[in-house]
């Protein structure tokens, strides 16, 4: 029974799909780039970044058929994603004020600013105060700090930096909207001359109110900031525009029909597209705009139904995949459990030949550890017959790759220790904390495994058997929330390859 339990669990792993991994990784590479191309995305960038590292080294460990390592880098990857979503959403739920304070700003500065020039040149500040261009720089940099801070969970000098940012842009908002309300009101003013209180009467009283609102902020009647400040020039030069099609259309005597024909072409084209007509003359057709909402409701009704159909046909297609498994499973087990009998022959001379292996191995490591005094290099042995050799003694100046003088003892007895393996290879790798970007941390990795690496050829070690790798930040085995776990994620690992 257990063998056949076993023979089961080797074959459901042999049957995932390379395909499945593939599609795995499009997958999540086209959810980072729906993200990055979201307004979320400028709300937690540095997350973003981790995730695309975090996919890339899934990517590499893929490649080099490397199934734990593929599988870590890829939930961190997702975590990181959805960290990230999360975080995003938060921050805007938490500063939408701040948010919106800084859209109106951009938007004023961009209505008010004459074209070639800057704010200030055509604008009467304070003697010795700060340019409108100094407080936008203030505001951007302060900004994007309080989004900084608060990916990072420092949510204290997350509101600290927001407040400094909000008073900036309250500072350019003071400046810009008397520039606004004037041409607020003279947009008001030529709507007026075009009639738009006769033609377009609601349009214009609500250019007119936002005007008040402007006029009241810029008097000092009020200290709340209007929200959304342009629209009042908008509305404005939209009145106006409206009244003067208005006059356009009375002057014509078929202007009225003209527009009720273009009306009827538009909801008979639609009428058509949605099969409830198939008219072609608007002028001998009228098409109710309750039936077109009618007919899209339908239609909308039907695409859910087919919709859901699809589910449960993909619902069955896996079941069927299922049993097919199963059966195919079934078959090839009582296959092998044949062949499982007609190899236990020769298990014990494999056995006795593993013995031998196992008893030099264990000759060899016992020379290994008495190489090193304690604490200095922490030696495992890996499932896979590789030797993990944690060199813990050997420490780096911060951001720096020098081997300081005081190590060099260390990495020669580390040279004695590849002469007893000499018939593997080593690898070098180098590992650093989550602090700082990913990629300078991967650079740094790489440099402090190559200057290990170059220690050992000038000691007399053979070059082709070493290889140096920078791994950064990615495979941590501590927490980087603790200063103790940051340090034991900053260090340098030798691995004894194992024999092929």
């Amino acid at each position: 029974m257990l063998i056949r339990t076993t023979l089961t669990l080797v074959l459901l792993l042999s049957f995932s799909p390379t395909q499945a991994t593939a599609d795995e990784l499009s997958q999540l590479q086209q959810q980072l780039d729906r993200f990055k191309q979201s307004k979320y995305f400028s709300f937690a960038p540095q997350t973003i970044k981790r995730a695309d590292a975090y996919l890339g080294a899934a990517m590499l460990a893929n490649e080099q058929d490397k199934t734990v390592e593929y599988q870590h880098a890829l939930t961190q990857a997702k975590e990181k994603l959805a960290e990230a979503r999360q975080t995003a959403k938060a921050f805007m739920a938490q500063s939408a004020a701040l948010i919106a304070l800084r859209r109106d700003s951009s938007t004023i500065l961009d209505i008010v600013t004459p074209s070639g020039q800057s704010f200030d040149q055509s604008s009467r500040n304070a003697p010795g105060s700060p340019s409108t261009q100094q407080y936008l720089n203030t505001a951007q940099s302060e900004f994007n700090q309080t989004i900084s801070s608060y990916e990072l969970g420092q949510l204290n000098q997350s509101q600290a930096h927001g407040l400094k940012a909000q008073q900036a842009f309250e500072q350019i908002m003071q400046r810009t909207i008397p520039r606004l309300t004037e041409l607020t009101a003279n947009a008001v003013g030529k709507a007026a001359n075009a009639g738009a209180k006769q033609y377009a009467p609601q349009i214009y009283q609500a250019a007119k109110d936002k005007l008040v609102e402007l006029h009241t902020f810029s008097d000092g009647l009020s200290h709340a900031i209007p929200q959304r400040p342009e629209q009042g020039l908008y509305l404005a030069r939209e009145a106006k525009h409206m009244a003067e099609q208005v006059k356009a259309w009375r002057k014509k005597t078929r202007s009225h029909e003209s527009i009720v024909l273009k009306q009827r072409r538009a909801n008979l084209k639609l009428a058509n597209a949605l099969q409830i007509s198939s008219e072609h003359n608007p002028m001998l057709t009228i098409i109710r705009n309750r039936d077109l909402l009618a007919a899209i409701k339908k239609n909308n009704k039907a695409l859910a139904d087919e919709r859901q159909a699809h589910k449960q046909d993909i619902i069955q297609l896996k079941q069927q995949a299922k049993e097919e498994l199963q059966r195919q499973l079934a078959a090839q087990t009582d296959s092998l459990e044949q062949a499982q009998q007609n190899r236990m022959s020769t298990v014990k001379e494999a056995f006795r030949a593993k013995l031998e292996r196992e008893t030099f191995d264990s000759k060899r490591q016992q020379k290994l550890h008495q190489l090193f005094k304690p604490g200095e290099v922490e030696v495992l042995v890996n499932l896979d017959g590789s030797l993990l050799l944690r060199l813990s003694g050997l420490k780096f100046a911060p951001s720096k790759s020098k081997i300081k003088a005081k190590y060099f003892d260390l990495l020669g007895r580390l040279n004695e220790a590849m002469s007893i393996y000499q018939d593997r290879s080593l690898r070098i790798e180098g590992h650093t904390d989550s602090f700082g970007d990913v990629k300078p941390n991967q650079v740094l990795s790489l440099k402090r495994a190559e200057a290990v690496r170059d220690f050992l050829i000038a000691a007399g070690a053979d070059g082709s058997r070493l290889k140096a790798l920078g791994y950064g930040e990615v495979r941590p085995i501590a927490s980087n929330e603790f200063k103790q776990g940051r340090a034991m994620n900053r260090r340098i690992d030798v691995i004894i390859n194992a024999k092929k």
